[in-house]
């Protein structure tokens, strides 16, 4: 079943820009903009509201550098993808989501053999060669088209199999929304039709004279020898040749392409090309901006491009994570040319990444890679990687769109995706850093709370009647501890739109500030605060550990001791699932090194949240030196990740003295998640899912 809503990124009003630039992420920039500043005044409910005033020009600082990374540099020198032929893309998507954006890539060589990258249950990413084929014309899901007219079904777990009975076949399409049922052209023109589980094919009545075809996840467009289109539509679940279609085109049709709703670029044999929508009344509309197009694509949301005589590639429509342009709208109506692509003979685009293939049979890509579809960036470390080497690191940051690194001396320092350090303009004297709804917040060495844009452009202050000498980001909170021992929350409200298809929060505006209680004999011996889905947590000098008491989305009231644990020196809350009420497990560690499991969560009622309700497991683990999230380093120098197979238990590099985490998991959805490790010789180390992996705008070539 397919469900038909869309995901809201908990993102600020730039971060889509953020995810998929240039280098996969824009680039910081100094604090040039309009800032402003909040200050706080009484209500009458006896909380404290919050406005907005300019920030001090001192945060601004001149942006002397170029922090715009081209590219992903590869970690090992692996060769270009070389000698291909032609290229494909598979279709796959889930409009659910929550952020997911998977694809398939295809390659062919001269001699009939296919390169495949993308998604795959079994998380084989990279490119390689489909095993057991060999003269290849055309891949689809679950089948494979020969030269000779034989199609064969393949599958990761076994050997490709012939499907008998069938030959003289010239094209294949197979409908994924249709239970993966396969249509086959033949050389007479006629179609057949092979369900999954069939032993023979079935002759489709109505369907004769057929030159060509295409289709998307739902429905087929057929080309008759006389040039005509004809259009089944299986967008209501059933495909019945009774509902045939001729689409009203000028001219005969010499080629169409379509995306997986049902919109297609349809060309002439005069070279004239018109679109079709089926979100626009079903109507055939000129696109004469696309005349005398080699090669047509159609992506995702509607995202056209082309393929000109002179080997440039033009694209308009929807601006799909910022394809057509990281700072253009959302919608395009005249063609861009795409950067860095020349002399390409064909393109694909699948529903959210593009290849290309140029004269000299290199591949391009770029888009999404969530699941690996562009060939060259890898989606997953699973053993320890060094990303590169940065000095004097005192904190780590990891819910944001990459890594970032708080330095001894206040800077705020990240790595590009030439796994470069670089200097983030904007932040000075920083004392520590966290977020809120991805947006960054930083508090300085005079005391003050500084919300940032995404891109450290911008910010606003925190005017508070105390200095603050430490904080935490939860979801839509701040908690604030000011220098006589008093802790506020400040919570936060927002706005969302769409930005290159993705939904994303605007308007980052804090409401209120509360007083949250705790014992005074406590107050002042708080070494550590945190926060996860739910709630707040502190752990105070003498080992005990506190969270947030809350009701009904009510505002926190107070701090209540967690009966049960003793001598704590530190806590890992980081592992959650959003969009739940799901158990969310902290980890707490004692000195001797054992680790006991706190299991938080609502209670429910109805569809609130009720009270935040605390439990502490039983089982615990021994032997444990650090701890992140699901992360463990031994004490014996062992490291490994709780339920994560991927990442085998294996001796560390290095010693290592810091270590944060990143779970982004949500209610569905794969999720992901990655560790960035300090060591001891100031070392960068990556484990997990790679955080500079989920996309790149510019164009590549694809790597073996």
């Amino acid at each position: 079943m397919v469900r038909r809503e869309k995901w809201v990124a908990l993102l600020s009003s730039t971060a889509v820009l953020c995810l998929l630039t240039t280098s996969g992420i824009a680039a910081a920039s100094p604090a040039k903009a309009v800032s402003q500043k909040v200050e706080a005044s009484a209500s009458t409910k006896g909380n404290t509201e919050l406005k907005l005033q300019a920030c001090s020009q001192d945060e601004a600082k001149a942006d002397v550098s170029d922090t715009t990374m081209k590219s992903w540099k590869p970690l090992e020198n692996r060769p270009v993808l070389e000698g291909i032929t032609a290229i494909s893309t598979g279709v796959i998507f889930d409009e659910a989501g929550y952020g997911w954006r998977p694809g398939i890539s295809y390659a062919f060589t001269g001699d009939g053999q296919v390169w495949k990258w993308g998604y795959q249950s079994d998380r084989k990413y990279e490119p390689h060669k489909l095993a057991g084929i060999k003269d290849a014309k055309q891949v689809m899901t679950d089948y494979v088209l020969t030269g000779s007219g034989e199609v064969w079904q393949i599958n990761e777990k076994k050997a490709p199999e012939k499907l008998a009975g069938l030959d003289k076949i010239k094209n294949i399409q197979q409908l994924d929304l249709h239970e993966g049922v396969l249509f086959l052209l033949k050389e007479d023109g006629t179609v057949l039709k092979w369900e999954e589980g069939a032993k023979v094919a079935e002759k489709v009545t109505k369907l004769s004279n057929i030159r060509d075809m295409y289709s998307s996840a739902f429905s087929l467009f057929l080309v008759d020898d006389q040039g005509k289109l004809l259009y089944l539509d299986g967008k209501s679940g059933e495909l019945n040749t009774e509902n045939l279609q001729v689409m009203d085109i000028p001219g005969k049709v010499k080629q169409v392409a379509v995306d997986y709703t049902d919109r297609a670029l349809i060309q002439t044999e005069k070279g004239e090309v018109y679109s079709y929508n089926t979100k626009e009344n079903e109507k055939v509309v000129r696109a004469a901006h696309a005349d005398g197009a080699k090669r047509m694509a159609v992506g995702g949301e509607g995202l056209y491009l082309v393929v000109k005589a002179d080997g440039t590639v033009w694209g308009w429509g929807h601006n799909t994570l910022g394809m057509l342009g990281a700072n253009l709208e959302n919608e395009l109506e005249e063609p861009v040319k795409i950067a860095d692509l020349s002399d390409i003979t064909d393109v694909q685009a699948g529903t959210d990444h593009v290849i290309a293939l140029d004269k000299k049979g290199n591949v391009y890509s770029f888009g999404s890679n969530m699941t690996g579809q562009l060939g060259r960036i890898p989606v997953t470390f699973d053993k320890w990687t060094e990303l590169g080497e940065l000095r004097d690191v005192k904190q780590v940051v990891t819910e944001l769109d990459r890594p970032y690194f708080v330095r001894k001396d206040g800077s705020v320092w990240s790595f590009g995706a030439d796994r470069m350090p670089y200097e983030v303009k904007g932040p000075t004297k920083v004392k520590t850093m966290d977020s809120i709804l991805n947006s960054p917040v930083t508090l300085n060495e005079n005391g003050q709370i500084q919300l940032w844009s995404s891109g450290f452009s911008s910010c606003e202050t925190l005017a508070l009647p105390s200095r603050i000498k430490d904080f935490v980001g939860g979801e839509e909170h701040l908690l604030l501890r000011t220098e006589d021992d008093q802790y506020l929350t400040v919570e936060f409200s927002y706005d969302s739109a769409e930005r290159g298809g993705v939904y994303v929060i605007t308007n980052l505006r804090p409401q209120k500030v509360e007083t949250l209680k705790i014992d005074s004999k406590l107050a002042a011996d708080v070494t550590k605060l945190y926060a996860n889905l739910y709630t707040f947590f502190a752990v105070t000098k003498n080992g005990q550990v506190l969270y947030a008491e809350r009701k009904n989305d009510e505002p926190f009231t107070s701090f209540a001791s967690i009966a049960g644990l003793e001598g704590i020196r530190e806590l890992a809350p980081e592992y959650f699932v959003r969009y739940t009420k799901d158990i969310a497990s902290v980890w707490a560690i004692n000195e001797a090194g054992k680790v006991q499991e706190i299991q938080a969560y609502p209670e429910s009622e109805g569809n609130d949240a009720g009270a935040i309700k605390v439990k502490l497991e039983s089982k615990t683990e021994e032997g444990i030196a650090m701890m992140s999230g699901r992360l463990r380093i031994t004490k014996d120098g062992q490291i490994f990740e709780h339920e994560w197979e991927p990442l085998k238990k294996q001796k560390v590099a290095a010693p290592v003295k810091l270590i944060s985490s990143s779970y982004d998991y949500a209610i569905e959805g794969p999720g992901s998640h990655y560790h960035v490790l300090v060591t001891e010789n100031d070392k960068i180390v990556l484990i997990g899912d790679n955080p500079y992996g989920k996309g790149e705008l510019q164009p590549d070539m694809v790597r073996q």
